[in-house]
């Protein structure tokens, strides 16, 4: 994952709930919600109380990014789970969430960024959790991409997903990156159009998935724009956002939300091999 920084996630734990509320108004569906339509399951159905989260801080590589753990812990809360921090780190952490009878685990190094359920095995990566998640939004602040023209900015790892699930949506998707042959090489294998010019698709398309940490300034922000960003830092400035009609951005929530949903819900049920 993108290594976070403290300043990116400071203030989360005490406005997660806020935030909730927020999402709603932009995208139609509280966090829960969008997580749980996010991998193709009805909400409804699922009472988080019954789950136990424990998010594990780790100090490998980089070390602990502060607050990190607090705020996926707020997240998670926030969705209707019983979450706790660990008291220790690392392999010892692990134990005491264990001890402690969690039913999911969250934990994080410099790489990658994921959830377990130690009672099924099902386990989730931020990746596609943040891919599914950010199109899911898209769809519901668009109110439905199908036959619309989507623009996703990045072939990495998040935007390759994005391609799939927007593509599976129905969605007309375009694709650029700043090296264009990833660009083309993702398109061909979604049936995408891939476009070399990233200013151009950007301030052509009103509907866009910003799967890149490049900043987008905005002179190029269609008016009416609604764009889903996942990418961090936040990448637009304050034109951007005036002309846009909605950014949809959060730097953990909605990735840590698909996370636990599809933990939740049995691994063969996700639409994804």
């Amino acid at each position: 994952m993108t290594r976070l920084t403290e300043d990116m996630i400071d203030g989360i734990p005490g406005t997660a709930w806020k935030r909730n509320e927020s999402l709603r108004q932009a995208v139609g569906m509280d966090l829960k919600t969008l997580a749980f339509r996010a991998i193709g399951e009805d909400p409804d159905y699922f009472d988080l109380s019954h789950y136990v989260t424990a998010s594990v801080p780790i100090t490998a590589g980089l070390g602990v990014i502060g607050g990190f753990s607090q705020s996926v812990s707020a997240i998670l809360e926030s969705m209707g789970f019983r979450s706790f921090v660990t008291s220790n780190t690392d392999i010892d952490g692990v134990y005491e969430a264990l001890e402690k009878e969690a039913d999911i685990l969250f934990t994080a190094d410099d790489v990658r960024y994921i959830a377990y359920n130690r009672r099924t095995g099902a386990y989730s990566d931020n990746s596609f959790a943040t891919a599914a998640g950010y199109a899911e939004a898209l769809d519901g602040a668009a109110g439905g991409l199908g036959g619309k023209e989507v623009l996703v900015v990045g072939a990495g790892l998040v935007g390759t997903e994005a391609v799939r699930i927007l593509t599976s949506k129905g969605a007309t998707v375009s694709v650029t990156d700043v090296i264009p042959g990833k660009a083309e090489k993702l398109a061909s294998e979604y049936g995408a159009s891939a476009i070399t010019s990233i200013e151009d698709s950007i301030s052509s398309h009103k509907y866009i998935l910003n799967a890149s940490p490049g900043f987008i300034p905005g002179r190029l922000i269609a008016k009416g724009a609604v764009i889903s960003s996942p990418g961090v830092p936040f990448s637009f400035d304050a034109e951007g956002v005036a002309k846009a009609q909605a950014v949809i951005h959060d730097p953990l929530d909605i990735g840590t939300a698909v996370m636990a949903a599809e933990c939740v819900v049995s691994r063969k049920k996700v639409g994804r091999t």
